[in-house]
């Protein structure tokens, strides 16, 4: 049985992709995570390098985020595992109490989530996804969801590089 297949099968009995809009706050102009990214496009932006690795049947993607900042992660589409390497970090889930992950950190993003991040130190953020796709633009699509945000525009130039890269990448 080939992985495409075994994927296929398993996706039909564990749903490990959910449709964007199925989740609380998708394009709600009231959510509170929308109102914050919204306002984090117009303070300075940082840089967060992201690093992609392959292996067979598995993507991996890192970011690092600089001591000091705030990032609004995009919304997950799938379930997958991600590991803390370095850093110390506060997250914010939708409706939840703010957490605070240590170096080493290892824990599993639930499709559907959608993060608040304030980086207390330099940060490493790895997350795999068991996949047979290769192509960032492919991936992209099938991982995140990039149209979230009602209050955000694509075009502004103060839209971080990297979403304004992703949105790109989808057109």
């Amino acid at each position: 049985m080939t992985l495409e297949t075994t994927e296929n099968i398993a996706g039909k009995f564990v749903g490990n992709y959910k449709d964007p809009t199925e989740f609380v706050a998708y394009q709600d102009p009231h959510d509170e995570l929308n109102k914050i990214e919204a306002w984090l496009i117009e303070q300075p932006q940082v840089d967060c390098p992201l690093k992609h690795s392959f292996t067979p049947n598995m993507y991996i993607r890192e970011i690092f985020m600089p001591a000091g900042s705030l990032v609004t992660s995009a919304l997950h589409l799938t379930t997958h595992p991600f590991f803390i390497l370095k850093g110390d970090v506060s997250v914010w889930y939708y409706d939840c109490p703010i957490e605070r992950y240590k170096a080493p950190y290892s824990g599993v993003t639930k499709a559907g989530t959608r993060r608040l991040l304030y980086n207390h130190e330099d940060t490493i953020w790895v997350a795999c996804y068991a996949t047979q796709l290769t192509d960032i633009k492919e991936l992209t699509k099938s991982l995140v969801c990039t149209d979230m945000n009602p209050f955000m525009d694509i075009n502004d130039p103060r839209m971080p590089l990297w979403d304004q890269n992703k949105i790109k990448e989808l057109q």
